[in-house]
């Protein structure tokens, strides 16, 4: 049991190191991302990102997905479908085998060395670093897929749900926000969290905060900072959001614990305030059309007022 505890609290570090190494690669000097192609009604779709295979089943082609990558669990109708590897490691043989016509990746896939290009494997590649990435996006899809007017209407439905966010936030005190994207996972409620990275200039979380009608906490031009506890009260952000979403690590630590360790900074107004929340759905750090659905958390965590209908994105 101890063995198995070492690896679950080790899972969300190997996921803060992948969004790191992303990170990296975004800011190196690299040529522009391969995209393709001439709209066609494409069968044989093979989706190598998580995100991508959300839009795809928002835009109603989960038929013609024939594989995901490893790390794709929704919707629950994608999750028996063969896998072909991750962001970091898609196996190319087993992609070929597969004879798909379209394989949509994500931009950082396709920088520098292409070997889909090489290989001859039709290539759409997206980006999805900020919400107007996402919008692109499922825009991109569209056109490439073959189902354009279904993009169109999915994407004027999101424009109008952050709208009305944007009305019924649009209050003249921004708070201050602190997205927790990654801490160590501890059951001890004396301690407060350690080894904390949040949410900086990241474009994603940024754009959610401000749509949201919050304003960023952290100041920096960090994508994502790692901050000690002098970093926090000198911040002093007046909600606290600990991004902990659906994975292993839950068996072994709940919210509750989370928000307490927290309290443990006690001068901090989210903690006098009790303006903590712990967020724990999956879709809260995947940037495709459930964005929304994150959007209207962060915006009932910064104004508790309001009242929003929380429906997942569907072009039907």
């Amino acid at each position: 049991m101890k063995q198995r505890n070492k690896i679950l609290i080790l899972l969300p570090v190997l996921a803060l190191a992948i969004v790191l190494l992303l990170i990296a690669i975004r800011q190196n000097v690299l040529p522009p991302a391969v995209e393709i192609s001439p709209s066609q009604s494409h069968t044989r779709i093979i989706s190598l990102a998580p995100n991508v295979t959300e839009i795809l089943f928002a835009l109603g082609m989960g038929e013609r997905v024939i594989g995901i990558s490893e790390f794709c669990n929704y919707p629950a109708e994608a999750k028996n479908l063969p896998r072909f590897g991750g962001l970091m490691n898609p196996n190319f043989e087993a992609i070929l085998a597969a004879k798909p016509d379209l394989v949509i990746v994500l931009d950082e896939m396709v920088r520098g060395d292409n070997k889909f290009a090489a290989m001859g494997i039709n290539i759409l590649a997206v980006k999805h670093d900020s919400i107007g990435d996402i919008l692109d996006s499922i825009l991109a899809i569209g056109r490439a897929c073959d189902t354009n007017e279904r993009a169109k209407k999915l994407v004027s439905q999101l424009e109008n749900k952050m709208s009305a966010i944007k009305t019924q936030s649009n209050a003249e005190h921004k708070p201050k926000v602190l997205i927790s994207v990654g801490h160590d996972i501890s059951q001890d409620t004396d301690k407060s969290p350690a080894n904390i990275y949040i949410a900086g200039r990241d474009g994603f979380y940024s754009d959610i905060i401000e749509k949201a009608g919050g304003q960023n906490a952290y100041a920096g031009s960090i994508q994502f900072p790692a901050v000690g506890y002098e970093s926090i009260v000198s911040m002093n952000p007046e909600i606290i959001i600990d991004v902990m979403t659906a994975s292993p690590e839950k068996n072994i630590i709940d919210a509750e614990t989370i928000k307490k360790q927290w309290q443990k900074i006690e001068m901090l107004d989210a903690v006098k305030n009790d303006r903590i929340y712990v967020l724990t759905e999956d879709f809260v750090a995947i940037p495709g059309p459930r964005f929304i659905l994150t959007l209207e958390k962060i915006a009932s965590a910064i104004n508790p007022e309001l009242k929003l209908q929380a429906n997942e994105p569907n072009s039907n």
